[in-house]
């Protein structure tokens, strides 16, 4: 063969490379979404609206003293200035504290890092213990700033979180969170002090609280941090206080509503991840807008054959749309581990042929969400094991041994894999986790009335 006509047959095969590229590309684009794609954009973009007062804007304002009639106004003019090219989206992302436009008009409650890191709340660590053994120190620094405290603890008139999506700021807009366990010092500092009634009032009005604005938002970041602040922060805070208590000590009432059965909002991730996928359209438009603003003319011409926004967000939806499922919801209820199926992104699908640098964005921000669902699915059982705790303690009546009543009362609420009992020592309730990385077991301090030995425990 001359070199003339392998050359040219050379040349005819990567026409006909090029022509079949070009014809599934086309083809990919005539076609689009996958009907399964198209229902799951739909579902994620039904977000339910908010039913009850939306705590937002006294969360993004809980450092300032500012009258509610007022705060609309502010939070806009706070969004305009994030919208604005100056505005730092990496501001909002990361969390870190905003000058609010309420700086220049309202009383400020400012805490040093030295002092945030006094306050109680979550890291593992227990609070009653700090605050017993330094509780001059703690008390004065409740009362130094009580404003702050008061405007936290007055989140519990609010129904649900629902973030503000402005359309030119890119990122989920999160207010600082950091001050809502705030209160859980004050209560500590109240029980330390003799006012026990105050202080358990207080830590399950917080249970409460965070279980339900949690779990009624629409923000991932939002209801896991509901799910830390109910359970971690005032719940971990009730237990400890419940251990120092007689059993006589009649609990307010407020924790009965503290402990009631996991609601509908509880037992679902679908709000949360429809907020993942709004956020994302925030994304997407940023993208779109860097297509038409910051782009050479070489990458405008190229941007719209390797990126369709349809079509990524369809894919995107797909990916999110399981825990809106029948599967996912049946999961939750029972407390079995949910595992969604085809988590690993493929990228060599055909719906990938016309949107090549979208399926790359969608397999990037599309990360195993499992890890989150066993967080929340975690924070439900202990929220059931305290409850069952409590019940057993509000019952007088029964005398067998604490064991074989937990035990009874245990019987058919817990899945047996999270291999719910007494631990060893005979001191704690301990659960499983289904979230690895906060260790294998999770423990709940027993009050001394309950205590069993060892060899009892372990039955």
């Amino acid at each position: 063969m001359s070199f003339s006509t392998w050359s040219k047959r050379v040349a005819q095969g990567l026409l006909g490379v090029a022509l079949l590229v070009v014809a599934t590309w086309a083809m990919s684009r005539f076609v689009g979404p996958t009907k399964a794609q198209e229902q799951a954009l739909a579902t994620m973009r039904r977000l339910p609206p908010a039913v009850g007062r939306n705590a937002f804007e006294a969360l993004w304002l809980l450092p300032y003293d500012v009258p509610e009639s007022q705060r609309g106004r502010i939070v806009a003019e706070d969004l305009r200035r994030l919208a604005a090219p100056s505005g730092g989206h990496e501001t909002v992302a990361t969390a870190t504290p905003y000058a609010s436009s309420a700086e220049a008009g309202f009383p400020k409650q400012s805490l040093n890092l030295e002092e945030m890191a006094l306050f109680c709340g979550g890291g593992g660590r227990d609070c009653l213990p700090v605050v017993q053994a330094d509780l001059k120190r703690y008390a004065a620094l409740v009362k130094r700033h009580a404003a702050i405290i008061d405007r936290a603890q007055a989140l519990s008139q609010y129904a649900t979180i629902r973030h503000p999506r402005h359309p030119q700021v890119l990122d989920t807009v999160i207010p600082p969170y950091q001050y809502a366990k705030l209160p859980a010092t004050r209560y500590a500092v109240d029980f330390a002090e003799g006012r026990r009634y105050d202080a358990f009032d207080g830590a399950c009005r917080g249970i409460d609280t965070w279980r339900r604005l949690g779990a009624d938002s629409d923000s991932l970041i939002t209801r896991l941090i509901g799910t830390a602040y109910s359970v971690d922060v005032y719940a971990r805070l009730f237990v400890e206080m419940l251990a120092a208590t007689p059993r006589d000590f009649a609990l307010p009432a407020s924790c009965d509503t503290a402990f009631l059965p996991l609601s509908s909002h509880e037992l679902s991730m679908c709000p949360a991840m429809q907020g993942e996928l709004l956020f994302s359209d925030a994304q997407i438009r940023q993208i779109e807008s860097d297509q038409n603003q910051n782009l050479s003319m070489l990458e405008r011409i190229l941007a719209p054959l390797l990126f369709s926004a349809e079509m990524t967000q369809a894919d995107r939806a797909e990916h999110l749309v399981f825990y809106c499922g029948e599967e996912a919801k049946k999961a939750l209820v029972s407390d079995r581990r949910i595992v969604r199926p085809g988590s690993e992104p493929n990228l060599l699908r055909f719906e990938c042929a016309g949107n090549p640098a979208g399926c790359m964005l969608s397999s990037i921000a599309s990360p195993n969400f499992d890890v989150y669902s066993g967080r929340i699915q975690d924070a439900n059982v202990k929220l059931r094991l305290i409850a069952v705790l409590v019940r057993l303690r509000a019952d007088t009546r029964d005398q067998r041994p604490f064991d074989v009543r937990f035990r009874s009362a245990a019987a058919g609420v817990f899945a047996p894999e999270r291999a719910v009992g007494i631990d060893a020592d005979g001191l704690a309730l301990q659960m499983r986790h289904y979230d690895a990385w906060r260790g294998e077991y999770s423990k709940i301090r027993l009050p001394a009335y309950f205590h069993t030995s060892g060899a009892t425990a372990s039955r």
